[in-house]
């Protein structure tokens, strides 16, 4: 790629995180957003599009849990999408570019993130003094050291690595190549197995298969198993709503038991 595009795609990557310490995590990390948005960038927006798509499937479980670092969705969104458009190989050679790259993006991260650890006992000495100034500071500091963390490793890997990636594509041999082939065939399945393994519920896990048979032996389209399903959970959560309403209801103020008169007795 050349280096302008590099460079910005770099930057949108760098730009995207931090939207999600500004802006409330508006989910521009996910690749059916970042792709297209590369796309544009390298000059073919229907493949950038249509690579998102297909990485969201591979990256739709990846997410972050108490302090596990899931693969950086974002270095390998923008990776796999720029060098499959560069490549010209399409959505095969981004499903193997972006998982590796996603990886090494995770070990970048977690430098960003082990630096920031440091910066951590700065914000409290500056707390601690009120120094409101200082803490801004510190959180600045942070947020501009995880922005190189995204936007250095995505500038290296495009600039300096897009030929390298067309040569080994192209001494790849056939079947080498079906192989690949295959396995990014799997790796879509491979993330919503991700998905429902922390997603899993006994009672309504049939509920998935029955939508699952009916995308893959009807002709109901994407949008008409969603509608479906949509009705499906409106109906299920209709149906125990009256189970918490019919629940008996104590009374604020009860009233005194009745007092049983006193049995006679006889004097003797």
């Amino acid at each position: 790629m050349t280096l302008t595009e590099s460079v910005l795609i770099a930057v949108v990557v760098g730009l995207v995180y931090l939207a999600r310490r500004i802006a409330g995590d508006p989910q521009l990390e996910r690749p059916i957003i970042l792709g297209p948005i590369v796309g544009l960038i390298a000059g073919d927006f229907q493949t950038g599009l249509i690579v998102g798509g297909t990485l969201e499937l591979v990256f739709i479980g990846a997410a972050t849990f108490g302090g596990t670092a899931p693969p950086n969705v974002a270095i390998g969104s923008a990776v796999g999408t720029a060098l499959a458009i560069g490549s010209g190989n399409g959505t095969e050679a981004a499903l193997v570019l972006a998982v590796p790259a996603a990886v090494l993006g995770t070990f970048c991260e977690l430098f960003a993130k082990t630096v920031c650890s440091f910066l951590v006992h700065r914000a409290d000495t500056a707390a601690t003094h009120g120094n409101g100034s200082a803490i801004l500071a510190v959180i600045w500091i942070g947020n501009i050291v995880h922005f190189i963390s995204y936007a250095v490793p995505t500038f290296l890997a495009l600039y300096f690595g897009s030929t390298a990636v067309e040569r080994f594509i192209g001494s790849l041999s056939d079947q080498v190549l079906d192989a690949m082939n295959t396995g990014a065939a799997i790796l879509p399945a491979v993330g919503f197995g991700i998905l429902l393994s922390v997603l899993f519920n006994k009672s309504l896990f049939p509920v998935f298969f029955a939508g699952f048979a009916i995308a893959a032996f009807t002709d109901f389209t994407v949008i008409g198993t969603a509608i479906l399903a949509t009705a499906v959970v409106i109906v299920i959560f209709r149906m125990r709503r009256p189970e918490a309403a019919a629940a008996p209801e104590q009374p604020a103020h009860t009233a005194p038991a009745e007092s049983k008169p006193l049995p006679k007795t006889t004097l003797s």
